[in-house]
């Protein structure tokens, strides 16, 4: 029974569609690896999968996000289905199907919730109807239909409506979601009815975004790589979330949140030291600290245990570890979370980046055999074609309408990589080429050119740096 469903996935800049007609469906323990050419999308479908976090999280969408609608663009287009089962107290499993749509303009995101609950045990098909729809095109109007603002609200809903406006508001300065804002959703706590069918889904959206949804980006890529900060990721029963832990100095943190990093920190060891062997993970605790805004504070930094030839345990500085055990650090708590438990859904952008090739594999073949939860990856390396399922691969092209596609006619004992390499190299009788091809001769002349081009300007300006100092 699929856990987690796509369809019809689509993402647009000012009604250019870039990605059109994605569809995954993930059971427990499944895993979606794509894999293309640069420039194919594999990024732009990872960033809308942050996109939805971001809403579902009632968070800012901040600017690396809204750039997308930047430019002369006028808004972003972005629609989402997932597939919910719920056992009520009869025991009777339920299907419920929810589809999320937005629309990001740089003032305002407009969005709706439809429903639609089915019994598993009926053929009965249920109507997709909207539960909730937010626009900000009527100042009036805080959130439709009428008929769900009166049987939340009843008698109180004229006293309510400026609470509602000044939260949409809100909203809207900020550029976050309204339906799925803290803010919202607390006073629909504080209304809405036990089980209530019409309010439940914001609230199981909203749970799985913040407890249960995952995405790594290349940004955090580049904070391993300049040596600014490691961004661990963290899941417990009721929250989850990532915090950056500076490489080349201390930290001051909450002591609030010592216990969850303490408790993250020896998770990762566990398994890090099994992965490379001897990589045992420290978080040394500097001692107390006030901090600025009046709450005490452990001044705390990341250390990797080495073990001398006299016996003694040394303490190394995680800035100088390589940039591949940085990256692994950042992943591997929610590869655990996601091992274990089937309500993980983890997607990372170049899963394989800064990581060995060999270790990649063995870590997928692990995540295969056992895992539990979701995972979704991109990746530039052809080893994964090698380690994973056909069907559990999708191949990016640059042909607008052929933007996802698989290799048909795949058997067990085919080589997938090569059969991949071939048809790179040979072409595909379908529209949808896997490598717009390049020609290595007119490349090495386009090099050749520039730089005749630059030796030219080098030369100019040798000369008039003659000049004026003569």
């Amino acid at each position: 029974m699929a856990i987690l469903t796509c369809r019809d996935m689509s993402f647009a800049y000012d009604g250019k569609t870039v990605l059109e007609g994605v569809n995954f469906s993930l059971s427990a323990g499944d895993y979606l690896c794509v894999v293309g050419e640069n420039g194919s999308g594999k990024t732009t479908f990872i960033d809308a999968l942050e996109i939805l976090k971001t809403l579902l999280s009632g968070q800012k969408v901040g600017a690396e996000l809204s750039d997308c609608i930047s430019y002369g663009q006028e808004k972003a287009e972005l629609q989402f289905e997932f597939s919910i089962l719920k056992l009520n107290e009869g025991n009777v499993v339920y299907k419920r199907r929810l589809i999320y749509s937005a629309v990001l303009s740089k003032d305002a995101i407009d969005e709706t919730v439809k429903c639609a609950t089915t019994r598993t045990d009926s053929a009965k098909t249920a109507w997709m109807k909207p539960i909730f729809e937010c626009t900000h095109q009527s100042e009036d109007a805080v959130f439709s239909p009428q008929v769900r603002l009166e049987s939340l609200f009843g008698s109180k809903q004229n006293a309510k409506m400026n609470e509602l406006r000044v939260i949409k508001l809100l909203c809207q300065k900020e550029h976050r979601s309204f339906l799925f804002s803290p803010e919202f959703l607390k006073m629909l706590h504080d209304v809405a009815q036990e089980h209530d069918d019409k309010v439940e889904p914001l609230f199981e959206l909203s749970n799985f975004a913040n407890t249960s949804f995952f995405v790594i980006l290349n940004r955090n890529n580049g904070l391993i790589s300049l040596d600014a900060a490691i961004p661990v990721n963290f899941r417990t029963e009721t929250a989850g979330g990532t915090f950056a832990l500076p490489i080349d100095q201390p930290v001051t943190i909450p002591n609030r949140f010592l216990e969850i990093i303490q408790q993250v920190i020896a998770t990762i060891s566990t398994v890090l030291c099994e992965i490379v062997p001897g990589a045992q993970l420290s978080l040394v605790e500097l001692g107390t600290e006030l901090m600025e805004n009046g709450e005490q504070g452990t001044k705390i930094q990341l250390a990797r245990e080495l073990s001398c030839a006299n016996g003694k345990l040394h303490l190394l500085p995680l800035k100088y570890e390589s940039e591949g055990i940085k990256k692994i650090i950042s992943v591997l708590h929610l590869l655990i979370a996601a091992y274990n438990s089937p309500s993980i859904t983890l997607a990372i952008n170049e899963l394989d980046s800064g990581i060995y090739e060999y270790l990649l594999g063995e870590l997928l073949r692990i995540m295969q055999k056992s895992g539990k939860g979701q995972l979704i990856f991109t990746s530039h390396n052809l080893y994964p074609l090698e380690t994973l399922e056909s069907n559990s691969i999708v191949f990016t092209t640059t042909n607008p309408s052929a933007r996802y596609t698989r290799i048909k006619s795949v058997r067990a004992t085919n080589n997938l990589r090569s059969m991949y390499l071939r048809e790179v190299i040979l072409g595909s009788d379908d529209d949808a080429s896997l490598y717009e091809e390049t020609n290595v001769s007119e490349i090495a002349h386009a090099m050749r050119v520039v730089g005749k081009r630059m030796e030219s300007l080098s030369l100019s300006g040798d000369a008039s740096s003659e000049v004026s100092n003569g």
